[in-house]
């Protein structure tokens, strides 16, 4: 007779775990829980003591290079939503060792819902994002892998290697020999990881100053295919064919290129500069 009823016992738990399953279809197994996905194409993870899951909303397109923006909610064991976290985000690139010196920024928007902008990831390849979380007395840790993480806008098939007899010189011909420029830091040494300018001169062939020129810039970092964190500009005219370049940053140690794009009138023309920072 007990056998018929421990029988009968576990049928009627079988029937009733897979009627659960088809009346809740987002639910999914994390552990000895089971998780309710509010959102379609989220993926999840659960913290490494089992305290909270995240669910996480990445793009559409996928993380990329560059800055990106997620949107994620904190389930806790009961799966029910935690809002009130205090919760830290931190890019790692667990090939290369490192992560990166801006800081994500999480916002709640209510009922257990974060958004988090300036996710900045400097190179494509595999990203880790650490979440970090602490409610109340309860603190865990999930982690995300994005192990493909491509190229905002471009994409770079080959590496180039870094020539043997690197250029550094501070002052050169633009590739078409209309103008001589020269640049400057505001510091002795380049720094890293520091947002500083440079005083940029830009002279004719036969030195006469460029005033009123129109001038953008981009850098590269040709053997890792990222540029730089910042968007750097020009910000004034400083007379005598100087111009400020301000927010220039360089993220990690290498050879960097900076390319200055310069137009007066009707006359354009670009300048690069090779930079070996240490």
């Amino acid at each position: 007779m007990k056998k018929k009823i421990v029988v009968v016992l576990l049928v009627l738990f079988t029937m009733g775990a897979v009627q659960a399953q088809a009346a809740h279809p987002g639910m999914e197994e994390k552990g000895d829980a089971a998780m309710t996905k509010h959102y379609e194409g989220s993926v999840m993870e659960k913290g490494a003591k089992g305290v909270f899951t995240v669910e996480l909303i990445p793009p559409k397109e996928g993380l990329k290079m560059g800055v990106n923006a997620v949107e994620m909610i904190i389930h806790d064991a009961a799966d029910k939503d935690v809002a009130g976290a205090e919760i830290t985000i931190t890019p790692w690139m667990p090939e290369h060792g490192h992560g990166v010196s801006e800081k994500p920024e999480v916002k709640e928007r209510g009922g257990g819902v974060y958004s988090v902008d300036n996710i900045v990831l400097i190179m494509t390849g595999w990203w880790e994002l650490k979440i970090d979380i602490k409610e109340g007395d309860r603190e865990d840790t999930a982690v995300f892998n994005f192990k493909e993480v491509s190229a905002m806008g471009h994409t770079h098939a080959m590496t180039p290697p870094k020539p043997t007899d690197l250029d550094t010189s501070t002052m050169v011909d633009s590739e078409n020999k209309q103008f001589r420029v020269s640049y400057a830091g505001d510091r002795e040494r380049l720094p890293l990881n520091r947002i500083h300018t440079w005083t940029l001169t830009v002279k004719t062939s036969d030195g006469a100053p460029v005033t009123g020129a129109e001038i953008t810039l981009v850098g590269d970092m040709p053997e890792h295919g990222h540029g730089l964190p910042t968007e750097p500009e020009v910000t004034e005219e400083l007379g005598d064919g100087r111009y400020l370049v301000e927010g220039v940053k360089f993220s990690m140690p290498g050879w960097w290129v900076i390319t200055f794009n310069i137009k007066s009138g009707q006359v354009q023309d670009s300048a690069s500069f090779n930079l070996f920072l240490k």
